[in-house]
């Protein structure tokens, strides 16, 4: 094939994308759109709120919204993860809404923080230089509702300029109005979750008994999954559709022998990265040990 170069036309990259949360070199990118699937009572509770947990000691979330009819019988299992009953929903048809009110709501109350904070440093300036008396009447009176002119310094709710970060995790909701293809929004907002609140964005976590099964995941958001956690399942035939629609690059074999692996301990899955920070990085045992098949073993581009 010949090819012959025009070298006219450049591209450019924005330079700023979605937000996003920076996180360490061994923990996924964020915001995710994370679906755990497997069997009932086969840990997939247990293992996200752990991996929650960790992500709340790194301070990558501020607040964990959870949609579950059956918090009080889990209660035990997502206060690992510091989840607040103030934070536990119900899914009526309206509750995707609900949350989008409410990522929307923080973002406004973050925006308006980071306007009094710099009229705040106007403020301090002014009555350095000028006595009270010198103040316009109407900027005096804006400072007085902000409280700027009581004596303590305003205690913020943000203690320093990041955004909130927000996650939600949907449990037990198949069957439930939450689902309802025709009303509740799910496949919508999880394909628009980075952006919603104006690039705010939110991240996902969802437990599904059937990630491709008939019932299970819509496709669309299975096309827009980041993360998957795997569980033992006894279907080959969804093994094997989940594998060739993920277009994981990998072969068959390698694959089939890594869900063999950490299925020999029970409760525990295959963590699947389809955007890795690094090919090495593509596959977990768990949470915590990486797996490489010899496909990928030569693909390292982190040089860890």
């Amino acid at each position: 094939m010949k090819v012959k170069s025009i070298n006219k036309f450049n591209t450019l990259l924005p330079k700023k994308g979605a937000f996003m949360i920076e996180t360490d070199s061994d923990f996924p990118k964020l915001h995710t759109l994370t679906i755990a699937s497997g069997k009932r009572g086969g840990g997939k509770s247990v293992a996200i709120s752990n991996i929650l947990r960790e992500a709340r000691n790194k301070n990558y979330f501020d607040r964990i919204l959870l949609i579950s009819p059956t918090y009080n019988s889990n209660k035990q299992i997502w206060d690992i993860c510091f989840i607040q009953e103030d934070d536990v929903y119900e899914p009526h048809v309206n509750v995707l809404k609900d949350i989008i009110s409410f990522v929307e709501a923080e973002k406004e109350e973050y925006d308006d923080f980071l306007v009094k904070k710099e009229r705040y440093k106007t403020f301090q300036k002014d009555i350095k230089h000028k006595p009270i008396s010198a103040f316009d009447p109407e900027e005096l009176i804006g400072y007085l509702e902000m409280g700027f002119l009581d004596q303590t310094k305003p205690e913020w709710k943000y203690e320093k300029e990041a955004p909130p970060r927000i996650a939600l995790v949907i449990d037990d909701c198949m069957g439930t109005d939450l689902m309802s293809k025709r009303t509740a929004g799910l496949t919508n907002l999880c394909i628009k979750h980075r952006h919603i609140a104006d690039g705010l964005g939110i991240s996902i976590f969802m437990l599904v008994q059937s990630y491709c099964a008939n019932g299970g995941v819509a496709r669309p958001i299975r096309e827009n999954c980041t993360n998957l956690l795997l569980f033992k399942i006894n279907d080959e035939n969804q093994i094997k559709k989940l594998k060739d629609e993920s277009d994981l690059p990998i072969t068959d074999e390698e694959f089939s022998d890594m869900i063999k692996k950490v299925h020999e301990v029970p409760y525990n899955y295959l963590f699947i990265d389809f955007s890795p920070k690094c090919e090495t990085k593509r596959f977990r045992n768990g949470f915590n040990e990486y797996l490489i098949p010899p496909s990928l073993e030569d693909k390292c581009t982190c040089g860890k």
